[in-house]
């Protein structure tokens, strides 16, 4: 592990803080550990493309729920996104997902073309398209990108 500590701080406060959070650290390298990691080499980038734009766009025409835009790209930190202009961000490593997780985010990000944030309405209206999207979203967790 590598900790990094701004110029201005005293290097022996810095250690003493990342010894009084060594418990902390070591639980999360352990559930990071225990992750999948989903790599560059789990697929093809022009086949996800065309499977996840056809995916997006069944699942849009069967719930009604329209986007302006889809980009399909190679994301680090998230698996999709919706801007306030209902345009949708897929991440490429989508596709090395199980296909209920990938319908999941997809359900997700299409939901926040009705609802902006993660309210109590996002959840409800999710759970009618998707009514196992608790249980979804517990499972994508035990994946990294």
């Amino acid at each position: 592990m590598k900790v990094a500590v701004p110029i201005r701080i005293d290097l022996n406060k810095a250690v003493d803080f990342a010894q009084s959070k060594i418990d902390w650290i070591k639980k999360t390298q352990d559930k990071i550990s225990k992750k999948i990691i989903i790599t560059n080499n789990d697929y093809c980038r022009s086949d996800a493309k065309k499977i996840l734009v056809k995916r997006l766009n069944q699942i849009s025409k069967d719930t009604g729920l329209s986007y302006n835009k889809v980009s399909i790209r190679n994301q680090k930190t998230r698996w999709g996104s919706c801007s306030s202009l209902n345009n949708i961000s897929l991440n490429i490593k989508l596709i090395a997902l199980p296909s209920r997780l990938m319908d999941y985010v997809i359900f997700h990000e299409l939901v926040h073309t009705v609802e902006k944030n993660h309210s109590k309405n996002f959840w409800n209206l999710l759970n009618k398209y998707l009514p196992k999207s608790n249980q979804l979203n517990k499972e994508l967790n035990n994946y990294a990108i």
